[in-house]
């Protein structure tokens, strides 16, 4: 039985906006992005993936949320392929942590929203050998508050639209 504890930093503002969740080793990927949308306050509209490489986007293993997955068009693996940059890619909900082959203060990069791209990342900090394997996701500790997902305010937008 084995859980692990990850430290998910937000990527703009690493020391200060944080968050340690433990989770088990049979839980998905997907689980764990639900953790993380729930801790910080984000929403589920948006599509999202997980990497194993800090390029996010470049990375060549892709962890992608289910819907993209579904939509996935193998001719883009062939563009990829014929410019060298093979890339893998892999339905999130369908990988469990274990599956990672992870160890203590490895790293997953996790960006959510194609748009706006909220960058995290993730230090494996704890392997828990008495853990439960199959726990759900549990925040345990923070720092900082949520996050703005959409920081706009309607009012100056209609009056700078009155102005032109």
């Amino acid at each position: 039985m084995v859980s692990l504890l990850f430290r998910v930093k937000a990527g703009w503002r690493p020391s200060e906006l944080w968050r340690d969740i433990i989770i088990g080793v049979n839980r998905s990927l997907e689980d764990l992005q639900r953790a993380i949308n729930i801790s910080f306050g984000l929403d589920f509209d948006h599509l999202w993936f997980f990497a194993k490489d800090k390029k996010y986007w470049g990375s060549p293993v892709k962890y992608v949320c289910p819907r993209e997955f579904k939509h996935h068009n193998p001719r883009d693996d062939m563009f990829d392929l014929f410019q060298g940059r093979r890339k893998e890619t892999f339905n999130a909900a369908l990988v469990s942590l274990s599956m990672l082959d992870l160890s203590k203060r490895d790293r997953l990069y996790y960006l959510f929203d194609y748009g706006a791209e909220w960058r995290f990342y993730m230090i494996l900090t704890k392997i828990l050998e008495d853990g439960d394997s199959d726990m759900k996701p549990v925040e345990i500790r923070r720092k900082g508050g949520g996050v703005m997902q959409y920081d706009f305010d309607d009012d100056d937008e209609y009056e700078d639209w009155e102005e032109s």
